[in-house]
C-alpha cells in the first residue's frame, strides 16, 4: 500500500510539473510570436493573422481633373441633357470613389459649376482667382490655350496619380479601378506620363520640322500625369510651346507632339489604345472592352438609339450602353 501511496504522489507531482511546463512554453510562444511581428511589421498598416502577416494595400491618392469655360459651363444642366457633355462626365466621376477638381475660367463660372455640381467631392476652382500670373491667359480667347493653361497652373494636384480628361468622354463607371489602375503601369516603368497614340498619325496641317514624320500625335485628351513634379514640368513646357504657336485649326496636338518627342525616351509610356472607344469603335466589343467612350454625349445617346431600333443588343438600353451612362 505504501509502495502505491508514493507512486500516486510521484504521478501528481509529474502532472503539476507538466502542467507548469506547458504554461511556460504558451508564454514563452506568445512571447516569440509578439517579437516576430513587432521585429517584421513594417511601417505601412498589416493584419494579423495567426503566424502570417497579411498586407492592407495602401491608400493611393489619385483622382481627375477636368477643364471647361464658356458654353460647356452654360449647358451644366441638374438633370440629364444630350447636349451638355460636361454634367456627363461629372456625374460619371460622382458615380467612382475618386475625387476630382474642374477648373473653370471666371468666378461667375465657378458658381454656376458649384450650382449644378452632382456632388460635392468635385472641387470647384477658378484660374483668375487661384494664380494671379495666368490672369491673363485665363482671358485667352483659345479655348485650348486655356485648357492647358490650366492643367500647368493645377498641376501637381494628386500626388500617386492625376488623370486629365476631355469633357466628351463617358467614364464607364464599373472599371473605374481598372482605369486608375493604369498608373501602375506607368509608374513601374518610372514615366511622369502616360498617353494613347491617336487614330490619325498626323493629320492635315500638324506636319512639323522638329518632330520626324513617323513619330505619329497623342491624344491630348486622355493624360496620365504620373509622376507628380516632373508631370507639372511637362505641362508648362507644353503651355510654353503653346504660346509659341499650334497648328492652323488651333488644337493642341501639335505643340504636345513636339514635347513627348523630346522626351519620348524617359518621361513617356504609350497605352494601349484601347483603352478609349472613339467615334466609329464598338464601346460594347467584347474582345478588348474599352474604359473610356470618347465621343459627344449626343452621339453617344444616337448610337444606344440606333442600336436598339436595329436589334435587342446585349448590354445597350435607352439608360446604358454596356456600362457607360
Amino acid at each position: 500500500m505504501r509502495s502505491i501511496a508514493v507512486a500516486a504522489a510521484i504521478l501528481a507531482r509529474c502532472l503539476a510539473d507538466d502542467a507548469v511546463n506547458v504554461s511556460r512554453v504558451a508564454a514563452w510562444a506568445l512571447q516569440r510570436r509578439e517579437e516576430r511581428i513587432r521585429r517584421w511589421l513594417p511601417s505601412q498598416p498589416f493584419n494579423r493573422t495567426g503566424f502570417r502577416l497579411v498586407p492592407v494595400p495602401p491608400k493611393l491618392e489619385r483622382g481627375f481633373l477636368l477643364v471647361a469655360t464658356k458654353s460647356p459651363v452654360e449647358r451644366l444642366r441638374r438633370n440629364e441633357s444630350t447636349n451638355d457633355n460636361l454634367g456627363a462626365i461629372l456625374r460619371d466621376v460622382c458615380a467612382t470613389p475618386y475625387p476630382a477638381r474642374l477648373v473653370v475660367r471666371t468666378p461667375s463660372e465657378k458658381a454656376r459649376a458649384e450650382r449644378f455640381r452632382p456632388c460635392p467631392k468635385i472641387e470647384i476652382v477658378a484660374l483668375e482667382a487661384t494664380d494671379a500670373p495666368m490672369e491673363r491667359l485665363a482671358r485667352a480667347t483659345s479655348l485650348r490655350l486655356f485648357k492647358v493653361g490650366a492643367l500647368a497652373a493645377n498641376l501637381p494636384l494628386y500626388k500617386d496619380g492625376t488623370l486629365y480628361l476631355d469633357n466628351d468622354i463617358a467614364i464607364r463607371r464599373d472599371r473605374a479601378d481598372v482605369l486608375m489602375g493604369l498608373f501602375d503601369e506607368v509608374r513601374k516603368r518610372h514615366k511622369a506620363l502616360g498617353v494613347t497614340k491617336s487614330h490619325l498619325c498626323i493629320p492635315r496641317g500638324h506636319w512639323t520640322s522638329e518632330v520626324p514624320p513617323g513619330y505619329c500625335e497623342r491624344n491630348g485628351g486622355i493624360l496620365f500625369f504620373s509622376a507628380a513634379n516632373r508631370s507639372a514640368a511637362l505641362a508648362r513646357e507644353w503651355l510654353e510651346e503653346m504660346r509659341q504657336g499650334t497648328s492652323k485649326d488651333g488644337r493642341d496636338q501639335m505643340p504636345l507632339r513636339k514635347v513627348l518627342w523630346r522626351h519620348r525616351d524617359d518621361e513617356v509610356f504609350d497605352l494601349p489604345v484601347g483603352i478609349q472607344c472613339g467615334p466609329y469603335c464598338d464601346p460594347c466589343s467584347t474582345d478588348d472592352p474599352p474604359l473610356l467612350w470618347h465621343t459627344k454625349r449626343i452621339d453617344r445617346v444616337r448610337w444606344a438609339q440606333k442600336m436598339l431600333l436595329k436589334s435587342r443588343r446585349k448590354g445597350v438600353s435607352a439608360r446604358s450602353v454596356c456600362g457607360f451612362q
